[in-house]
């Protein structure tokens, strides 16, 4: 396989526990920088958020392109430029909160400086304190926005599958959701996947997704790792991620996507 392009989710995959990128792993995307390969990152955090994070981790010049917002959005980092896929209607963020009311859940809707949400759980303050946003707390209906880039909802660890449940009983084809962490669980427009992002950029480098190597660990990432030419699920990943994989490499903790590159490309 002639890789081009490798693809890397940040939390659960390229980032430990903690949230920070280890020394080996900066080293070997510089590495593999240096025998001609694209780095990218596939996250579903927002593109300021991620911007900032891999400055303060020190590998933002080795990165080619970010794709945000679990796919909602890409920035071309080389020539600097924003893209978008497709944005969800906001009406559809309140029919789906409305078909949750049985459920004790917290809501979450960026913009570019607040996080709105109708109260603030474990969830919620995570986020909060990642992204650097200014909590508002209200109502869904009192939220003044047409089209939103995804709706976010954090339920208790425990009662996750209750709203997995549902969520996928829920009969649109407007929009589509998935489990992000063990107490996020996100919805985009049914078009969006970070495998459309990635689409889009290597088309306009000038190759396509078989030629696109990606690392993940949870269900947000299953359509990138079933589309690209060698999808790579870490060993700390849900199995829904695994089934689609074609390999599976160590946990985040154990330096995986870094083990994984140096074996695959013999970097030394």
């Amino acid at each position: 396989m002639n890789v081009r392009l490798v693809m890397c989710d940040l939390d659960g995959t390229l980032f430990t526990e903690e949230k920070k990128i280890t020394l080996l792993s900066r080293e070997t995307i510089a590495k593999l920088k240096q025998k001609g390969i694209s780095f990218g990152i596939a996250t579903g955090r927002p593109t300021d958020s991620v911007l900032r994070t891999l400055k303060v981790e020190q590998i933002l010049s080795h990165v080619d392109v970010a794709v945000t917002n679990n796919g909602v959005t890409w920035v071309d980092l080389v020539n600097n430029v924003e893209s978008k896929t497709y944005t969800m209607k906001m009406s559809s963020a309140v029919e789906i909160f409305s078909k949750l009311s049985d459920l004790n859940v917290s809501f979450a809707i960026y913009d570019e400086r607040y996080l709105y949400t109708n109260k603030i759980n474990d969830g919620i303050a995570r986020l909060l304190g990642f992204h650097q946003f200014e909590p508002y707390i209200c109502d869904i209906t009192e939220v003044n926005k047409k089209e939103i880039h995804k709706f976010i909802l954090s339920i208790d660890e425990a009662d996750m599958h209750k709203l997995e449940t549902l969520a996928k009983m829920f009969p649109t084809e407007e929009y589509h959701g998935f489990k992000t962490q063990s107490d996020l669980y996100e919805f985009v427009d049914r078009r969006v996947s970070k495998a459309l992002a990635i689409d889009r950029y290597a088309k306009k480098c000038g190759y396509g997704l078989d030629q696109v190597m990606a690392f993940g660990d949870t269900s947000n990432d299953i359509a990138m790792l079933r589309d690209v030419g060698l999808g790579i699920c870490m060993a700390n990943g849900t199995e829904d991620a695994k089934i689609v994989s074609k390999d599976i490499a160590l946990s985040n903790e154990e330096d995986g996507v870094a083990r994984y590159l140096i074996e695959y490309f013999g970097i030394i």
